[in-house]
This record gives structure tokens, C-alpha cells and sequence, in this order.
């Protein structure tokens, strides 16, 4: 019966790639978002073209449908910055109408005027209605055609480079499982970013530890590494757990240069003892890149309103190594709460704490993430009770009196599907920091493909848009690199005007 209701429904959705949803139905859609889920009346669907469809199948969420494919041109109502530190930017408009960052171009890194328009390559899914006719549904998740299939047998390896090959595949298809299964797969992360660092050194490319897969700091490092092959600087981005284990990387030589949390390197620099991290006086700032926020989330019906609320509760806190489990402490302990205040703390990384939190295994969590953080965007999108939990005023000024690199902030309201307020948070940049020993050359050479980079990076993550010379030292508490120091003041005798609204 189940394979019957499948053929009717994909010979529904077949259909729909010849009759489907009409180009005036989507042209409305699209407004109706751009409206209701970024900014109402900031664009104007200047032009739009139905460019085809294909079905879809859905096993998880068992559901079948349509893909919808479109071009448009969104014109500018009034100046607006996609790009500005503060406020809804082109990350949160992406997801809002079913495009990609890099699906968007037209925006420019210093601002929008009025009457510029945005070229959009987006999508739309929609399941077959018996009433409607089609009904617009959240998109569903692509298949990843050489995703290895659960419970699917690992070829036998021949050779070090196809066991290499399997481990990777292992790791694709692996998330969560029992403590033994988890260890295992911990070390064989750990094992083949390890071959992976040794082999870039080989090959004698600059070294880059970016951060977990999938997070903002993985995507941009990835980004930059595809950049300066271009440009003819052998680079290589290295994924790894987060802002700590990127200065133990750091420390021990292992790579070149860290994105790590603004914060982070501050107390790095000073010495993390509850980490058993020694003072780190050779860190040096490269540059700021964008800013970021701490997310304490929930879900509607824990009965958590504010911070003090997580007392008695089951809390994640983020993994070993990751700035947002820093950041959860430093806040607990400015809110002087202690670990006892809770029932359990647990240090898990992202995508395990989400599964943990829609199982109702913990009742928080805490992530320290771009704004929008995409791993938040998917998750609010397929619930709808989802809850960002303020901080409230007086701990965020006593935590910015206390330490140099944060900020208050306000997450605008429509950030995240479904998200009907802005929330007070704590606010901080995203840094690139190395070690006092690489040489002035290498560090100019970075520094010149994030100055030259400008909309040919954001191209393949907008995130790059936020980098500016008037930005690129803001939040920064430890010194900076002798070479960044020169860039920085022969860039600015050449352009004063570069830094004239610091």
C-alpha cells in the first residue's frame, strides 16, 4: 500500500513539473516572504522567471512534493545595509526565500541604495493539495547522492589512501550513537584531520584551523582556502572543534593561523586555567571579521524565561574545545550560579545538543554563533516552538565593563523563522589569530586576500561582506601581529578614508 500512495504521489509531483504552481502564484510567494519573513516593504519583486521544477522524496519527514525553481530581481525600496554588524542581514534573507547566499548577488559589502536590485536564484517546495492544488510546504533536505547509507557495509580497504577514503565515508554518515560508538568515531575524527593537517604541511600550504563541519567558521575557511588557490596562495582550512582546540593547534605549531571567538583569544592570551590552558603570550590578532552572539535556546514549555531559570535544569553546554561552552561558563559564572545549580551539564557539539533537545533529553542550550547561525535557521524552520532566551541588561553591561571583546546586542526579530521578538544577548566578533613566530610575509599574504577578497569571496560565503579596514580591529584585546600592525598603517596612509568612521 505504501509503494502505491509513493507512485501516486510522484506521479502527482511528475505532473506538477508540467502543470506545477504558476509563475504568478510564486511571484506573490516570493513577496509574501520578503515582506513577512525579512523586512515588509524593503523590496519590490522587480522582475520573475519560472525556471523549471523537479519532484522530490522525503523518507524522514515522508513526504513528496515538487521542487520549484525561480529567477528574480528583488529591487531596493530605501539604502540598506545586508552586511551591517547589527540588524537582519543576507543570511536570514536566504533562508527566508529559499535561496542560498551565493544563489544572491547584486549586494555590496558597503551597502545598498535605493533602486539596486538583487539577482535571486531560489527554490520553493510545494506537496500536491487536494483542495489548493499545491500547497507550500518548509523545504526539505536535499539527499546527498554519496552519503553513506546507515547500516550500509564499508568496502575493505586495499590501500592507506582507500581506508583514508572509507574513514571519511564512516564519518559522513555517522552522528550520534552509544558512548562506544561515539569515542570511536571521536578519534577517527581526530586521526584523519590529523593525516589531512600532515599532508597540507607536505605540500607546503599555509595552515588554517577553521572550526566543527558545517558551523560559519568551517564554511568561511573553506571559502578562503578555494579563494587563495585563485589567487595563488596555497592555502588549506582544516576543520576542528572549535576556538580552544584551535590555539592548543595553534600552540603546538600544528597550524598557521585560527578563526577563534574575539573573547576566546582574550582569555587565551591571559591564561584559561579552568581548561588547563596555560597563558598564551605569543597570540597575536590578525583581524576582526564579523560579529557573533551567544543563543541560549529552549523549547515553548520548559518554563525557562531567563537565565535563572536553567537552575535545576539539564543544560548543554557545548563540547570540549568550542567557544560557546566558554562562553556558558563565563556567563554562569558572572550570574554567579554554579555547576550544582543544575541538574546535569552536558558537553555536547551542536548537532548532537539540537537531537537532545527535540528528544527532551536536556531542557537548553548554549551556541556561540554568526547571526543567523544556518544549523538555528534550519531548526526554527521546522518547529515552531523554538525560544531564544534574553539576557538580561544589567548582566550584559557588567560582562562588556568586564571583558574588552563583548558587547550588548540585539538580535533583530525575524532573524529566524518563527521568531516574533528580538532578544538581548551577548554580543562579540569572529577573529583570525596566529602565533608571534609565522613569518611577516605569510601574515601579509592572509591579510591581502581578506583586503582583495571583497565581493568575490562573499560570493561563496557572504559572511566576507562583513570584512572591512574600519571593522577589522574591532574587539580585538591582544596584540597584533608586527605584519598586521604595517598592513594596517601603510593601508591606511595610502586610504585614510578607510578608517575614517571607526
Amino acid at each position: 500500500m505504501r509503494r502505491i500512495l509513493w507512485c501516486v504521489m510522484l506521479l502527482l509531483a511528475l505532473a506538477g513539473c508540467e502543470r506545477g504552481p504558476d509563475a504568478a502564484l510564486l511571484k506573490r510567494e516570493l513577496q509574501q516572504r520578503l515582506d513577512s519573513n525579512f523586512a515588509n516593504g524593503l523590496f519590490t519583486v522587480h522582475s520573475f522567471h519560472r525556471a523549471g521544477s523537479a519532484p522530490f522524496r522525503d523518507i524522514e519527514q515522508d513526504i513528496s512534493g515538487v521542487f520549484v525553481y525561480y529567477d528574480a530581481q528583488l529591487q531596493f525600496q530605501q539604502d540598506y545595509s545586508l552586511t551591517a554588524w547589527r540588524g537582519l542581514n543576507i543570511g536570514t534573507l536566504a533562508f527566508a526565500i529559499g535561496a542560498t547566499e551565493a544563489g544572491i548577488e547584486g549586494f555590496r559589502s558597503r551597502g545598498n541604495t535605493r533602486g539596486d536590485l538583487l539577482h535571486v536564484h531560489g527554490r520553493f517546495a510545494f506537496q500536491p493539495d487536494t483542495q489548493q492544488g499545491w500547497a507550500l510546504i518548509d523545504q526539505p533536505e536535499e539527499q546527498k547522492a554519496d552519503q553513506a547509507k546507515s547500516g550500509e557495509p564499508m568496502p575493505e580497504g586495499r590501500s592507506p589512501e582507500s581506508v583514508l577514503a572509507d574513514a571519511r565515508k564512516l564519518l559522513q554518515s555517522q552522528r550520534v550513537g552509544d558512548p562506544r560508538k561515539s569515542l570511536i568515531i571521536e578519534e577517527l575524527s581526530r586521526a584523519v584531520r590529523q593525516v589531512d593537517l600532515r599532508n597540507a604541511r607536505l605540500e607546503g600550504k599555509i595552515l588554517l584551523a577553521s572550526g566543527p563541519v558545517g558551523g560559519t567558521y568551517e564554511v568561511f575557511g573553506a571559502a578562503l582556502a578555494q579563494y587563495g588557490e585563485e589567487r595563488g596562495v596555497s592555502l588549506y582550512s582544516a576543520d576542528s572543534r572549535g576556538s580552544v582546540d584551535n590555539a592548543v593547534h595553534l600552540k603546538s605549531r600544528a597550524v598557521d593561523f585560527a578563526l577563534m571567538q574575539s573573547d576566546v583569544a582574550q582569555l587565551l592570551y591571559q591564561g584559561l586555567t579552568e581548561e588547563g590552558l596555560l597563558p598564551y603570550p605569543d597570540l597575536r590578532a590578525v583581524a576582526s571579521l564579523w560579529p557573533e552572539a551567544v543563543h541560549l535556546l529552549t523549547l515553548r514549555g520548559s518554563g525557562i524565561k531567563s537565565l535563572g531559570d536553567l537552575r535545576g535544569r539539564r543544560v548543554a553546554i557545548g563540547e570540549r574545545g568550542s567557544g560557546s561552552r566558554v562562553n556558558a561558563r563565563v556567563i554562569g559564572k558572572a550570574a554567579a550560579m554554579q555547576v550544582g545549580d543544575f541538574a546535569e551539564l552536558r558537553e555536547l557539539d551542536l548537532a548532537n545538543a539540537i537531537l537532545a533537545l527535540e528528544a527532551g533529553d536536556i531542557d537548553a542550550l548554549f551556541l556561540t554563533e554568526a547571526v543567523p547561525a544556518p544549523a538555528l535557521q534550519t531548526l526554527a524552520a521546522r518547529r515552531d516552538d523554538l525560544e531564544f532566551v534574553p539576557l538580561s541588561g544589567n548582566l550584559l553591561k557588567q560582562l562588556a565593563a568586564d571583558h574588552f571583546s563583548y558587547y550588548p546586542l540585539e538580535v533583530a526579530a525575524r532573524t529566524y523563522p518563527g521568531q516574533v521578538r528580538s532578544f538581548k544577548t551577548l554580543g562579540l566578533a569572529a577573529a583570525l589569530v596566529t602565533s608571534a613566530s609565522v613569518a611577516d610575509e605569510t601574515v601579509a599574504m592572509l591579510l591581502d586576500l581578506l583586503m582583495t577578497g571583497g565581493d568575490a569571496l562573499a560570493s561563496s560565503d557572504y559572511r566576507a561582506a562583513f570584512i572591512s579596514r574600519a571593522t577589522m580591529q574591532l574587539g580585538l584585546a591582544l596584540p597584533l601581529h608586527p605584519a598586521a600592525e604595517g598592513y594596517y598603517d601603510d593601508y591606511d596612509r595610502s586610504t585614510p578614508q578607510a578608517v575614517s568612521n571607526q
